[in-house]
């Protein structure tokens, strides 16, 4: 029998919104909790577990976007010179 190491999102989602209204009602944050501030946090933090592929997929795209940009820079774009640096502070 396969012993399962990883949480369903639905876990994850139920501890991360546990821990959350824990530490707002320790810290007195909020005086009063409603279900439906509970059962909405729930439902957002499940969804947003959900589309976490998706939303790494986003980040992966712009991080090789931004490495595409710097591999053009020259070195005097990425290093500029002390009197370049000095002219800069001096118009500002």
């Amino acid at each position: 029998m396969e012993k399962k190491n990883s949480l369903s999102d639905e876990e994850v989602a139920f501890e991360i919104v546990k821990l959350y209204f824990e530490e707002i009602a320790r810290l007195g944050f909020k005086r009063s909790l409603d279900l439906d501030a509970i059962i909405n946090a729930y439902f957002y933090t499940n969804e947003r577990l959900k589309n976490k592929s998706k939303d790494l997929e986003e980040i992966r795209k712009k991080v090789l976007e931004e490495e595409r940009k710097l591999a053009t820079e020259t070195k005097e774009e990425l290093f500029p010179s002390l009197e370049e640096l000095k002219q800069k502070l001096g118009d500002a």
